[in-house]
């Protein structure tokens, strides 16, 4: 019988171990900026084209390769960063083996050229799909640029599993501030389509972790720092007001690598002592210092994730950091000094999810917006028969929905007695019984596809400001505030890119009363940043002609500016409201797709009365 096993050839060896490394541009940048970073660079650009799928180029000038070492490194398992193995127990470099470059250059078009301080002249490799098909001298400075063409040019399936442009270069930018803030001696550029996006000069960690997160240390964050058991802590937690639903405010460094590790996430959590409400999680940058021969880097393809060798012990010290440094900010209430010990067993923290996938929609209002009616006025045009004929012909309907909306028929506007209960819910009376509309939910309703039709119709009024306002944003969410722009100028926001990471407002929606300084718009824009995980469109919004980022950015502004439980309303705005709900064309459910009313009819009515 012929034999069966046979060894892999190298063509096909390097695609496979190329779906390990290399994910999407963002990993490709990840793994040359940290090869730059261990040459010695003090200086990185990074320039992509078309979100890094059509062309990516690093640029550094750290110590540069010969023309030996330059083809040598292009071959698997080749690598200056180990020699026996007393060195992969303690690692200090990024690199070690000797994958990424051949990896990258097995799925792309790939251009080397490099120089070394002492040399005369420098190499250029010209390599496609892994072959190399050049070998030419080049004088540059000294150094390193690494340009590739069409990523996963020769593997389609892989390709076509890419997102968007400005998804694909937010991870790329996302990539680049971590390392920026791992190497604040190191500067950064980046920019996309010939535009700088990122400029990181060299400054003192301090220094650059304000810049990154545009924070002051003392007023929006509480400085966290720290030695415990020869673990070296510092960097920052938000305060409680900081807190969201989903981890885009998180960063970890250990020993200067970019990581995710869930233990540290809980950690910070538990070390808030309650003050964090349930299902948000804190925002923080930590950069923990760690003996290297404590800490396995070797777990994961990319490197993202770690291990420690005493992992209770470093979530000791972080809890007990975070806890500290809050109780000095007059922030937190005393720890029981047995609360640690009876923490859950390390280190399965599989099932210590913090995240919550709960609906945006909050059970009490934001402390941090004054109550106000919104766009809730009682004119005669909303004073309509409190009925469902005027709406759409086209609206999907489910034979749930059918049987709802038949108890409205018929209902003149006249017969109709509504109440408020509690400033938080609408009573209707109807002709088989009584509809209970949560206020709050139904205007996120009206507003959601108020601003959904401005988006495919007409825009809508704007009011100029007075004085135009400059905000400035963090490098993270200045991309969101980019891709949005479009979108926040058909809603009625005047709104231009004043270069870096600022933006001018002259104008916002007529009749807008929560904008209270721009905050607003910082709150839409970490919205939809928290929103970047969730890829669908909740249930019963699917037959809507929309696009994700749409349906994330009016979802945030409906909900942000929508009344709220507390407000009062008159007689004519509770019948205007309803009148607006059932003009939508989903009036049952709100944009996160929760219940924006219930009925009980008088059966059920009876049955409790024992009729």
């Amino acid at each position: 019988m012929a034999n069966r096993v046979h060894i892999l050839p190298d063509e096909i060896a390097n695609r496979i171990a190329a779906g390990e490394v290399v994910e999407r541009p963002a990993s490709v940048t990840k793994e040359l900026v940290e090869n730059a970073v261990d040459a010695g660079a003090d200086r990185i650009v990074v320039e992509a084209g078309a979100g890094g799928k059509e062309s990516l180029r690093i640029s550094d000038n750290g110590c540069g390769m010969s023309r030996d070492d330059a083809l040598l490194a292009l071959e698997r398992h080749a690598t200056s960063k180990i020699h026996d193995l007393s060195d992969l127990r303690a690692l200090k470099t990024h690199g070690f083996r000797g994958e990424a470059l051949p990896s990258v250059a097995a799925v792309t078009r790939l251009v080397i050229e490099t120089r070394q301080p002492d040399d005369l002249e420098g190499t250029r490799v010209d390599v496609v799909g892994g072959r190399v098909r050049d070998v030419t001298s080049v004088g540059r400075s000294p150094g390193t640029t690494i340009t590739l063409h069409g990523l996963f040019f020769n593997v389609p399936a892989r390709r076509k599993f890419l997102k968007g442009v400005d998804t694909e270069f937010r991870h790329i930018a996302n990539t680049m501030t971590a390392m920026g803030l791992a190497y604040p001696n190191i500067a950064f550029e980046l920019k996309h389509n010939g535009r700088e996006s990122l400029r990181l000069p060299r400054a003192d960690r301090k220094k650059r972790v304000e810049q990154v997160f545009n924070v002051k240390f003392g007023q929006d964050v509480v400085e966290i720092s720290g030695q415990i058991n020869q673990i070296g802590i510092w960097g920052f937690v938000g305060k409680p007001e900081m807190a969201r639903k989903s981890g885009q405010q998180q960063t970890l460094i250990v020993n200067q690598r970019w990581v995710q590790h869930k233990a540290i996430t809980y950690a910070v959590y538990e070390g808030f002592g309650g003050l964090l409400p349930k299902g948000l999680t804190p925002a923080y940058c930590l950069f923990l210092e760690v003996d290297p021969s404590r800490v396995d880097v070797n777990v994961h393809p990319s490197k993202r994730e770690i291990r420690f060798a005493d992992e209770r012990t470093v979530y000791q010290a972080v809890v007990s950091c975070v806890h500290d440094a809050l109780r000095k900010a007059d922030l937190v209430p005393e720890m029981d000094e047995n609360t640690i010990s009876v923490m859950p067993n390390m280190p399965s923290f599989e099932a210590q999810e913090v995240q919550s996938n709960r609906p945006r929609v909050a059970e009490k209002p934001r402390q941090d917006y004054q109550p106000g009616k919104a766009d809730i006025e009682p004119t005669p045009q909303m004073a309509l028969p409190l009925t469902v004929r005027n709406r759409p012909q086209n609206t999907s309907q489910t034979q749930t929905d059918k049987v709802n909306r038949e108890v409205f028929d018929e209902v003149g506007f006249g017969q109709v007695s509504v109440w408020q209960l509690h400033h938080k819910y609408i009573l209707a009376h109807i002709k088989n019984g009584v509809i209970i509309v949560d206020q709050q939910v139904a205007h996120q309703r009206v507003l959601y596809e108020r601003a959904l039709s401005h988006f495919d119709k007409s825009p809508a009024t704007s009011q100029r400001l007075l004085f135009p306002q400059t905000l400035d944003f963090g490098l993270k969410e200045i991309h969101f505030v980019r891709e949005a722009m479009p979108l926040l100028e058909r809603m009625g926001f005047g709104i231009r890119d004043f270069g870096g990471n600022t933006v001018v407002v002259d104008a916002i929606p007529v009749g807008l009363k929560t904008w209270q300084e721009g905050h607003l718009l910082r709150e839409l824009i970490q919205d939809m940043a928290d929103a970047e995980k969730r890829t669908s469109v909740p249930p019963g919004l699917q037959t809507r002609q929309i696009t994700l980022q749409e349906h994330r950015l009016a979802a945030a502004y409906a909900w942000h500016t929508s009344i709220r439980e507390g407000d009062e309303l008159s007689t004519v705005e509770m019948r205007g409201l309803i009148d607006q709900l059932f003009a939508t064309q989903e009036p049952f459910v709100c944009p996160y797709g929760r219940p924006t009313l219930v009925k009980m009819g008088l059966d059920e009515l009876d049955s409790r009365f024992r009729r």
